[in-house]
Protein backbone atom coordinates (compact mmCIF):
# COMPACT_ATOMS: atom_id res chain seq x y z
CA UNK A 1 0.00 0.00 0.00
CA UNK A 2 1.26 3.54 -1.17
CA UNK A 3 0.37 6.32 1.04
CA UNK A 4 0.71 9.46 -1.37
CA UNK A 5 1.03 13.31 -0.34
CA UNK A 6 -0.50 16.15 -2.35
CA UNK A 7 2.36 18.37 -2.76
CA UNK A 8 0.52 20.71 -5.53
CA UNK A 9 -2.75 21.12 -7.21
CA UNK A 10 -2.74 22.63 -10.98
CA UNK A 11 -5.81 23.65 -12.22
CA UNK A 12 -5.36 22.13 -16.24
CA UNK A 13 -9.06 23.27 -16.94
CA UNK A 14 -11.98 24.81 -14.76
CA UNK A 15 -13.13 21.30 -14.71
CA UNK A 16 -10.11 19.43 -14.47
CA UNK A 17 -6.57 19.45 -12.59
CA UNK A 18 -3.89 17.59 -12.12
CA UNK A 19 -2.44 16.67 -8.30
CA UNK A 20 1.44 16.39 -7.48
CA UNK A 21 2.01 13.06 -5.45
CA UNK A 22 4.54 12.20 -3.34
CA UNK A 23 5.32 8.62 -1.30
CA UNK A 24 4.95 9.96 2.08
CA UNK A 25 7.89 8.07 3.06
CA UNK A 26 10.44 9.26 1.14
CA UNK A 27 10.33 6.28 -0.78
CA UNK A 28 10.76 5.95 -4.83
CA UNK A 29 7.73 4.69 -7.10
CA UNK A 30 8.47 2.49 -9.55
CA UNK A 31 6.28 2.49 -12.77
CA UNK A 32 6.21 2.38 -16.61
CA UNK A 33 4.66 5.07 -18.84
CA UNK A 34 0.68 4.78 -19.58
CA UNK A 35 0.50 2.77 -16.16
CA UNK A 36 -2.23 3.52 -13.45
CA UNK A 37 -2.71 3.81 -10.12
CA UNK A 38 -5.56 3.40 -7.98
CA UNK A 39 -6.89 5.47 -4.89
CA UNK A 40 -8.22 4.11 -2.00
CA UNK A 41 -10.83 6.06 -0.36
CA UNK A 42 -13.03 5.42 2.70
CA UNK A 43 -16.33 6.61 1.73
CA UNK A 44 -18.86 6.87 4.80
CA UNK A 45 -17.58 3.90 6.10
CA UNK A 46 -17.24 2.12 3.33
CA UNK A 47 -13.96 1.09 0.81
CA UNK A 48 -14.20 2.95 -2.84
CA UNK A 49 -11.10 2.73 -5.67
CA UNK A 50 -11.01 4.72 -8.69
CA UNK A 51 -8.32 4.13 -10.94
CA UNK A 52 -6.60 7.26 -12.64
CA UNK A 53 -4.01 7.26 -15.51
CA UNK A 54 -0.44 8.91 -14.75
CA UNK A 55 0.08 11.66 -16.87
CA UNK A 56 3.56 12.22 -15.72
CA UNK A 57 6.67 10.46 -17.26
CA UNK A 58 8.89 7.89 -14.98
CA UNK A 59 11.72 10.45 -15.66
CA UNK A 60 10.03 12.99 -13.18
CA UNK A 61 10.41 12.97 -9.63
CA UNK A 62 6.32 13.52 -8.44
CA UNK A 63 3.87 11.17 -10.03
CA UNK A 64 0.61 13.14 -11.38
CA UNK A 65 -2.83 12.48 -11.84
CA UNK A 66 -5.04 14.45 -13.94
CA UNK A 67 -8.95 14.17 -12.38
CA UNK A 68 -11.80 15.42 -14.65
CA UNK A 69 -15.16 16.57 -12.67
CA UNK A 70 -17.86 13.74 -13.87
CA UNK A 71 -21.71 14.42 -13.21
CA UNK A 72 -22.64 12.54 -10.16
CA UNK A 73 -19.17 11.26 -9.25
CA UNK A 74 -18.52 11.38 -5.86
CA UNK A 75 -14.98 10.83 -5.52
CA UNK A 76 -13.84 13.34 -8.57
CA UNK A 77 -16.00 16.01 -7.16
CA UNK A 78 -14.28 15.10 -3.41
CA UNK A 79 -10.92 14.95 -4.87
CA UNK A 80 -11.79 18.43 -6.66
CA UNK A 81 -13.53 20.16 -3.95
CA UNK A 82 -11.76 18.78 -0.82
CA UNK A 83 -8.11 17.52 -1.52
CA UNK A 84 -5.17 20.06 -0.84
CA UNK A 85 -1.86 20.22 -0.60
CA UNK A 86 -0.65 18.33 2.10
CA UNK A 87 -3.06 15.74 2.73
CA UNK A 88 -2.10 11.90 2.05
CA UNK A 89 -4.16 9.72 0.43
CA UNK A 90 -4.29 5.69 0.40
CA UNK A 91 -3.19 3.59 -2.96
CA UNK A 92 -2.06 0.41 -4.95
CA UNK A 93 1.04 0.60 -6.49
CA UNK A 94 0.78 1.73 -10.16
CA UNK A 95 -0.41 -1.08 -12.51
CA UNK A 96 -1.71 -1.53 -16.46
CA UNK A 97 -0.69 -2.88 -19.87
CA UNK A 98 -0.92 0.34 -21.72
CA UNK A 99 2.68 0.87 -22.79
CA UNK A 100 4.58 1.17 -25.51
CA UNK A 101 6.21 -1.66 -26.86
CA UNK A 102 10.06 -1.81 -28.74
CA UNK A 103 9.47 2.00 -29.86
CA UNK A 104 13.28 2.04 -30.70
CA UNK A 105 12.33 0.30 -33.91
CA UNK A 106 11.47 1.42 -37.02
CA UNK A 107 8.16 1.29 -37.29
CA UNK A 108 4.72 3.73 -37.16
CA UNK A 109 3.43 4.33 -33.57
CA UNK A 110 -0.72 5.75 -33.81
CA UNK A 111 -2.42 6.69 -30.81
CA UNK A 112 -6.26 7.98 -30.20
CA UNK A 113 -7.27 9.54 -27.64
CA UNK A 114 -10.32 11.54 -26.71
CA UNK A 115 -10.70 14.24 -24.13
CA UNK A 116 -9.43 13.25 -20.96
CA UNK A 117 -7.95 9.80 -22.55
CA UNK A 118 -5.08 11.73 -23.73
CA UNK A 119 -3.54 11.27 -20.00
CA UNK A 120 -1.27 8.16 -20.14
CA UNK A 121 -0.70 9.17 -23.46
CA UNK A 122 1.18 12.10 -22.35
CA UNK A 123 2.98 9.82 -20.06
CA UNK A 124 4.17 7.78 -22.76
CA UNK A 125 4.94 10.44 -25.02
CA UNK A 126 6.86 12.51 -22.60
CA UNK A 127 8.93 8.99 -21.78
CA UNK A 128 9.42 7.93 -25.67
CA UNK A 129 10.54 10.52 -27.09
CA UNK A 130 13.22 11.49 -24.96
CA UNK A 131 14.76 8.22 -26.02
CA UNK A 132 16.66 7.32 -29.08
CA UNK A 133 14.30 5.57 -31.59
CA UNK A 134 13.45 4.92 -35.35
CA UNK A 135 9.66 4.53 -34.73
CA UNK A 136 7.34 7.35 -36.05
CA UNK A 137 4.56 8.85 -33.45
CA UNK A 138 1.43 9.54 -34.27
CA UNK A 139 -1.58 11.63 -32.20
CA UNK A 140 -5.24 11.55 -33.21
CA UNK A 141 -6.91 13.79 -30.74
CA UNK A 142 -10.48 14.59 -30.11
CA UNK A 143 -11.59 17.39 -27.81
CA UNK A 144 -15.06 19.55 -27.99
CA UNK A 145 -13.18 22.80 -28.94
CA UNK A 146 -10.21 24.40 -28.42
CA UNK A 147 -10.71 25.49 -24.84
CA UNK A 148 -11.04 21.98 -23.48
CA UNK A 149 -7.85 20.35 -25.28
CA UNK A 150 -5.90 18.84 -22.50
CA UNK A 151 -1.95 19.31 -22.11
CA UNK A 152 -2.49 21.76 -24.82
CA UNK A 153 0.88 23.71 -24.58
CA UNK A 154 3.51 20.42 -23.80
CA UNK A 155 1.52 18.65 -26.44
CA UNK A 156 2.53 21.78 -29.00
CA UNK A 157 6.12 22.27 -27.49
CA UNK A 158 6.80 18.15 -27.72
CA UNK A 159 5.84 18.74 -31.74
CA UNK A 160 8.74 21.18 -31.96
CA UNK A 161 10.98 19.84 -29.90
CA UNK A 162 10.22 16.31 -31.74
CA UNK A 163 9.06 17.37 -35.24
CA UNK A 164 11.09 14.69 -36.65
CA UNK A 165 9.07 11.76 -34.95
CA UNK A 166 5.85 13.20 -33.70
CA UNK A 167 2.92 14.41 -35.72
CA UNK A 168 -0.40 16.12 -33.48
CA UNK A 169 -3.44 16.09 -35.36
CA UNK A 170 -6.32 17.77 -33.45
CA UNK A 171 -9.60 17.08 -34.51
CA UNK A 172 -12.40 19.29 -32.84
CA UNK A 173 -16.01 19.06 -33.16
CA UNK A 174 -16.64 22.44 -32.97
CA UNK A 175 -15.04 22.84 -36.35
CA UNK A 176 -17.20 20.12 -37.30
CA UNK A 177 -14.41 17.47 -37.57
CA UNK A 178 -15.34 14.12 -35.32
CA UNK A 179 -14.02 10.91 -36.10
CA UNK A 180 -15.90 8.16 -37.75
CA UNK A 181 -15.07 4.95 -39.69
CA UNK A 182 -13.73 7.27 -42.87
CA UNK A 183 -12.06 9.69 -41.30
CA UNK A 184 -10.11 6.74 -39.29
CA UNK A 185 -9.21 5.10 -42.41
CA UNK A 186 -7.76 8.06 -44.27
CA UNK A 187 -5.51 9.07 -41.36
CA UNK A 188 -4.22 6.15 -40.58
CA UNK A 189 -3.32 6.14 -44.37
CA UNK A 190 -1.72 9.52 -44.25
CA UNK A 191 0.24 8.24 -41.01
CA UNK A 192 1.61 4.87 -41.76
CA UNK A 193 5.61 5.00 -43.19
CA UNK A 194 6.61 1.67 -42.57
CA UNK A 195 5.18 -1.47 -42.97
CA UNK A 196 1.98 -1.81 -41.93
CA UNK A 197 2.02 -5.15 -40.72
CA UNK A 198 4.56 -3.76 -38.00
CA UNK A 199 2.63 -0.65 -37.30
CA UNK A 200 1.55 -0.36 -33.38
CA UNK A 201 -2.41 1.28 -32.60
CA UNK A 202 -3.17 2.65 -28.87
CA UNK A 203 -6.60 3.88 -28.07
CA UNK A 204 -8.32 5.39 -25.26
CA UNK A 205 -10.96 7.23 -24.31
CA UNK A 206 -15.20 6.38 -24.07
CA UNK A 207 -16.03 2.88 -25.25
CA UNK A 208 -17.96 3.58 -28.34
CA UNK A 209 -15.21 6.21 -29.24
CA UNK A 210 -12.54 2.91 -28.78
CA UNK A 211 -15.16 0.47 -30.94
CA UNK A 212 -15.33 2.12 -33.55
CA UNK A 213 -11.90 2.63 -33.84
CA UNK A 214 -10.82 -0.87 -33.46
CA UNK A 215 -13.51 -2.28 -35.80
CA UNK A 216 -12.37 -0.05 -38.63
CA UNK A 217 -8.63 -0.95 -37.38
CA UNK A 218 -9.54 -4.67 -37.99
CA UNK A 219 -11.58 -4.23 -41.37
CA UNK A 220 -8.35 -2.26 -42.32
CA UNK A 221 -6.80 -5.97 -42.04
CA UNK A 222 -4.79 -4.84 -38.88
CA UNK A 223 -4.41 -7.86 -36.58
CA UNK A 224 -6.06 -7.69 -32.88
CA UNK A 225 -2.40 -8.04 -31.72
CA UNK A 226 -1.05 -4.83 -32.93
CA UNK A 227 -4.29 -2.72 -31.33
CA UNK A 228 -4.21 -2.02 -27.50
CA UNK A 229 -6.73 0.07 -25.54
CA UNK A 230 -7.34 1.46 -21.98
CA UNK A 231 -10.30 1.59 -20.73
CA UNK A 232 -11.52 4.52 -20.14
CA UNK A 233 -12.70 3.62 -16.42
CA UNK A 234 -14.68 6.77 -14.78
CA UNK A 235 -17.25 6.78 -11.39
CA UNK A 236 -19.04 3.69 -12.44
CA UNK A 237 -18.31 0.12 -11.07
CA UNK A 238 -20.68 -2.82 -11.61
CA UNK A 239 -19.97 -6.82 -11.22
CA UNK A 240 -20.77 -9.59 -14.12
CA UNK A 241 -22.94 -12.16 -13.71
CA UNK A 242 -22.07 -15.54 -15.34
CA UNK A 243 -24.94 -17.97 -16.43
CA UNK A 244 -22.20 -20.29 -16.17
CA UNK A 245 -21.85 -22.74 -13.30
CA UNK A 246 -17.83 -22.70 -11.37
CA UNK A 247 -17.78 -25.37 -9.03
CA UNK A 248 -15.37 -24.85 -5.83
CA UNK A 249 -11.96 -25.56 -6.42
CA UNK A 250 -8.60 -25.17 -4.01
CA UNK A 251 -5.84 -22.80 -5.86
CA UNK A 252 -2.46 -21.16 -4.65
CA UNK A 253 -1.84 -17.68 -4.19
CA UNK A 254 1.54 -16.18 -4.58
CA UNK A 255 1.19 -12.61 -3.01
CA UNK A 256 4.37 -10.59 -2.36
CA UNK A 257 6.19 -13.00 -0.19
CA UNK A 258 3.81 -15.32 0.89
CA UNK A 259 2.30 -18.33 -0.49
CA UNK A 260 -1.63 -19.18 0.15
CA UNK A 261 -3.63 -22.29 -0.15
CA UNK A 262 -7.49 -21.55 -0.42
CA UNK A 263 -10.75 -22.40 -1.67
CA UNK A 264 -12.95 -20.58 -4.19
CA UNK A 265 -15.90 -20.77 -3.71
CA UNK A 266 -19.34 -22.08 -5.70
CA UNK A 267 -18.93 -18.83 -8.71
CA UNK A 268 -16.68 -17.23 -6.40
CA UNK A 269 -13.81 -15.01 -8.42
CA UNK A 270 -10.43 -15.36 -7.28
CA UNK A 271 -10.00 -12.01 -6.28
CA UNK A 272 -13.61 -12.72 -4.61
CA UNK A 273 -11.74 -15.50 -2.69
CA UNK A 274 -8.63 -13.69 -1.66
CA UNK A 275 -10.40 -10.95 -0.11
CA UNK A 276 -13.04 -12.85 1.76
CA UNK A 277 -9.49 -14.99 3.19
CA UNK A 278 -8.10 -11.49 4.00
CA UNK A 279 -5.77 -11.86 1.47
CA UNK A 280 -5.36 -7.90 -0.27
CA UNK A 281 -4.74 -8.73 -3.78
CA UNK A 282 -4.62 -5.39 -5.82
CA UNK A 283 -8.08 -4.45 -7.89
CA UNK A 284 -9.82 -1.45 -9.14
CA UNK A 285 -12.81 -1.50 -11.09
CA UNK A 286 -13.71 -5.58 -10.67
CA UNK A 287 -15.23 -6.03 -13.83
CA UNK A 288 -12.44 -6.93 -15.69
CA UNK A 289 -12.01 -3.85 -17.58
CA UNK A 290 -8.82 -2.22 -15.99
CA UNK A 291 -5.96 -4.16 -15.76
CA UNK A 292 -5.47 -3.43 -11.73
CA UNK A 293 -5.78 -7.18 -10.89
CA UNK A 294 -3.50 -9.40 -13.37
CA UNK A 295 -1.57 -12.05 -12.59
CA UNK A 296 0.05 -14.71 -14.12
CA UNK A 297 -1.58 -18.11 -14.12
CA UNK A 298 1.28 -20.81 -13.29
CA UNK A 299 -0.89 -23.83 -13.62
CA UNK A 300 -3.99 -25.16 -13.74
CA UNK A 301 -6.65 -23.99 -15.93
CA UNK A 302 -8.64 -20.30 -15.09
CA UNK A 303 -12.04 -19.33 -17.33
CA UNK A 304 -12.62 -15.83 -17.01
CA UNK A 305 -16.30 -14.46 -17.58
CA UNK A 306 -15.14 -10.86 -18.74
CA UNK A 307 -11.56 -9.95 -20.72
CA UNK A 308 -11.80 -6.26 -21.95
CA UNK A 309 -8.31 -5.48 -21.49
CA UNK A 310 -6.03 -8.33 -21.80
CA UNK A 311 -4.99 -9.13 -25.62
CA UNK A 312 -4.10 -12.32 -27.06
CA UNK A 313 -0.96 -12.18 -26.74
CA UNK A 314 -1.16 -11.56 -22.65
CA UNK A 315 -3.68 -14.71 -22.50
CA UNK A 316 -0.82 -16.90 -24.58
CA UNK A 317 1.08 -15.30 -21.78
CA UNK A 318 -0.47 -16.68 -18.83
CA UNK A 319 -1.93 -13.27 -17.76
CA UNK A 320 -5.59 -13.68 -15.98
CA UNK A 321 -7.63 -11.16 -14.74
CA UNK A 322 -8.48 -12.25 -10.81
CA UNK A 323 -11.77 -9.97 -10.20
CA UNK A 324 -13.43 -12.13 -13.62
CA UNK A 325 -11.56 -15.14 -13.20
CA UNK A 326 -12.64 -18.43 -11.95
CA UNK A 327 -10.58 -21.66 -11.84
CA UNK A 328 -11.87 -24.52 -13.56
CA UNK A 329 -9.08 -27.26 -13.41
CA UNK A 330 -7.01 -27.99 -10.37
CA UNK A 331 -3.32 -26.99 -9.80
CA UNK A 332 -4.53 -23.61 -10.11
CA UNK A 333 -1.48 -20.98 -9.22
CA UNK A 334 -1.44 -17.56 -9.32
CA UNK A 335 1.43 -15.74 -9.13
CA UNK A 336 1.90 -11.63 -8.65
CA UNK A 337 5.73 -12.27 -8.27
Amino acid sequence: MLRLKVEAIKWELPDTATFLLSEADGKPITYKAGQFITLIFDHHNEEIRRSYSLSSSPDEDLLAITVKRIVNGEISRFLLTKIKPGDIINAEAPAGRFILQDFADEKDIILFAAGSGITPILSQLKYTLKRPGKSRITLIYSSTDAESILFNGELNALTVSYSDRLTVIKLLSSDGKRLNNIIVEQLVKQAIKHDLTKAEFYLCGPFTYMRMIRLTLLYMGIEPAQIRKENFVLETISVTESAINFPPLTIRIKFKTETYDLVVGENQSILQAALQNGIQLPYSCRNGICSACTAMCKGGGVSMVKNDVLTDLDLSQGWVLTCTGHPVRGGVVISFL
